[in-house]
């Protein structure tokens, strides 16, 4: 589980920054002074520091220039009210990763400190895939328990995946809506047999579909143009990284199939194993759908978005080819059906609230 330490001489806004974070599932730690952060520091080694910059006695850059002497992979955000440019570029000097604005909304609490913790998250495990056996070997050794939080702190990832660049940011949830939207279609259609199992299994890998592009190189990943053949290549290598990084967690099992063949091509030219029709699991077939729906209705930069009735018209062409019929009709079945209920931020999909 991630270890947030919170230092902020104003107790409320420490306590209603550490009360957010708790609420996420994160351990949290609140200090109102320097030397008491210090101390935690020594104590606890957290992962994550915010630290407010001004505090009487010790201020915030003091204590960041004392954790970077005691321990150069603590990640510190700065908070405060008051970025002048000269205590920007001393705290970058210093070792800080990012910085936060008081007073808080919650809203800025959402969407953009959240997203900052998960750009944190994600570069730690980043760098530990890159190593040959660091991850695996970490993973492997979890207990349930431990398994549970790691699980918590690979959704936040998938979600940090995406934080990254405007263009995918919030796609995994999107993905998650659009597949239960399938699915209880399906459902309701008594079309496939789905209970409530189904549907906690198509939660997580549909949120965790994309989580091993966490090993594909920045320069492919967030390229803004055409992939070359080589590049494609090796973007079409996250099926299996994905499963490198699922395999060890015992509780998720059951999913890395689905995982793996979301890729997988109705007709038998997909990737990675090139399985046909029903042979590809059923859930893989609905995320196919959903995630290509929501691909072509997204902004890139090579295109503009396509419009709703654009994108289900090349769903329609490629049923039996790329998708399952049934699940593409399905799908067009459910979501015009449930249309005005699907809302949208001006020119982009960063968010889609959805009462099912």
């Amino acid at each position: 589980m991630l270890d947030i330490l919170v230092v902020d001489d104003e107790q409320e806004i420490a306590r209603a920054l550490a009360g957010f974070f708790s609420i996420k599932g994160y351990k949290v730690r609140i200090a109102n002074d320097g030397e008491a952060a210090m101390e935690l520091v020594r104590e606890h080694r957290p992962h994550l520091v915010f630290l407010d910059i001004r505090m009487p006695k010790k201020d915030g850059l003091s204590v960041l220039r004392e954790i970077r002497e005691f321990d150069q992979t603590i990640k510190v955000i700065m908070v405060t009210a008051f970025g002048t440019k000269e205590i920007v570029s001393e705290s970058m000097r210093l070792g800080a990763v990012d910085f936060v604005r008081k007073p808080f909304t919650k809203a800025y609490l959402e969407h953009d400190v959240i997203a900052k913790v998960s750009v944190q998250l994600f570069e730690d495990l980043r760098s530990e895939v890159d190593q040959k056996q660091g991850l695996i070997e970490q993973l492997g050794s979890l207990n349930e328990r431990a398994s549970r939080n790691f699980y918590q702190t690979i959704l936040s990832l998938a979600t940090a995946l995406e934080s990254r660049d405007k263009y995918t940011h919030g796609h995994s949830e999107r993905v998650e809506v659009y597949s239960k939207l399938i699915a209880k279609q399906l459902q309701s259609s008594k079309m496939a047999d789905i209970n409530d199992q189904f549907l906690e299994n198509l939660h997580i890998e549909s949120r965790l579909h994309d989580i091993g592009k966490i090993a594909i190189p920045d320069i492919v990943l967030n390229k803004r143009g055409k992939l070359t053949a080589a590049e494609h290549d090796e973007i079409k290598r996250h099926p299996e990284e994905s499963v490198r990084i699922l395999a060890p967690l015992e509780n998720i099992k059951d999913n890395i199939e689905v995982i793996y063949s979301h890729h997988e091509r109705y007709d038998g030219t997909g990737y990675p194993k090139r399985k046909v029709g029903n042979k590809i699991p059923l859930r893989a077939r609905i995320i196919a759908v959903a995630d290509a729906f929501d691909a072509m209705t997204s902004d890139r930069p090579y295109r503009d978005a396509l419009p709703d009735e654009a994108a289900f018209l090349e769903l329609e062409r490629f049923k039996e080819i790329q998708f399952d019929p049934m699940v593409v009709d399905a799908f067009s079945s459910a979501y015009w059906k449930n249309k005005k209920k699907i809302t949208r931020q001006e020119n982009c999909r960063e968010e889609v609230l959805l009462k099912i």
